[in-house]
């Protein structure tokens, strides 16, 4: 076995592992972080409703759970995009190690058609 076979095979293993933790470990944390933080957020917005629903005829009440439910709006928008960009992050790994396999048999094609 020669000394370029045997480091194209390292660099392979270390390609795969890489990727390997990039995409389970990572995202699968981040995605628990925001399920965790989206369900928290979700859960408090049911008690924001309620105070909005039940709220007297006093103006300053109203105009605060009307303030409220449009901060929850927002959050929930927040939380969405952070989901979005995640997603996007995954995909754009997935695309980057597409191109690192192919950059990694298109140099071994060519370093075998230069040692024949």
């Amino acid at each position: 076995m020669g000394n370029g076979t045997l480091m194209n095979k390292i660099r392979h293993l270390d390609n795969v592992t890489a990727r390997w933790i990039m995409k389970h470990f990572y995202l699968l944390f981040f995605q628990i972080v925001l399920f965790i933080i989206f369900l928290f957020w979700f859960v408090n917005m049911f008690g924001v409703i309620d105070v909005a629903t039940d709220s007297s005829n006093n103006l300053t009440e109203k105009a605060l759970a009307a303030q409220s439910v449009n901060t929850t709006i927002i959050v929930f928008l927040l939380l969405l995009n952070s989901f979005w960009m995640l997603y996007m992050f995954s995909y754009v790994q997935r695309i980057f190690g597409i191109l690192k396999d192919l950059n990694f048999n298109v140099n071994r094609l060519r370093f075998d058609n230069r040692k024949k």
